[in-house]
């Protein structure tokens, strides 16, 4: 029965601290949003997705605020990977910015695919970018630049 009512407590505590986090996190004032159409709000998805040719003008030196960001992004796939657990899906070549998707299916996509990512955006480094969690899927072939 201790048994039984410790897990309980640990599932409440749980609940509570996770709701604690949504609560505590800021999220960015709209202006961050107003030039970079590839970003939203957590889930929102941008308004527009940036390319490999876009990605580098939008990239933010730093997000303000603690919260979760969202990216979308389209491009050639060049990485698919899984490890039995989790499939890592990359888009866009050196010499740009390479964009790294931690997501929970490869849905069929290869090499050489056009592929859209959605995800949380964490920059790793000036040419880096890792989105997790991240949704992988088939894109519609437009990779060109946008105006």
């Amino acid at each position: 029965m201790t048994a039984s009512r410790d897990g309980l407590l640990v599932l409440t505590l749980m609940a509570m601290l996770s709701q604690a986090v949504v609560h505590a996190q800021v999220v960015p004032p709209d202006s961050f949003f107003a030039s970079r159409p590839a970003f939203s709000r957590p889930e929102q998805g941008g308004s527009r997705p940036a390319t490999c040719d876009t990605i580098a003008a939008q990239l933010p030196d730093e997000v303000p605020g603690a919260g979760r960001i969202d990216l979308a992004i389209t491009g050639p796939v060049t990485l698919v990977r899984s490890d039995g657990a989790l499939w890592y899906v990359a888009i866009c070549a050196d010499p740009g910015v390479r964009v790294l998707c931690v997501t929970y299916e490869g849905n069929g996509l290869k090499p050489g695919d056009i592929a859209i990512l959605r995800g949380g955006y964490n920059r790793q480094d000036r040419r880096h970018v890792l989105l997790d969690p991240c949704l992988a899927s088939a894109g519609s072939g437009e990779t060109s630049r946008q105006e």
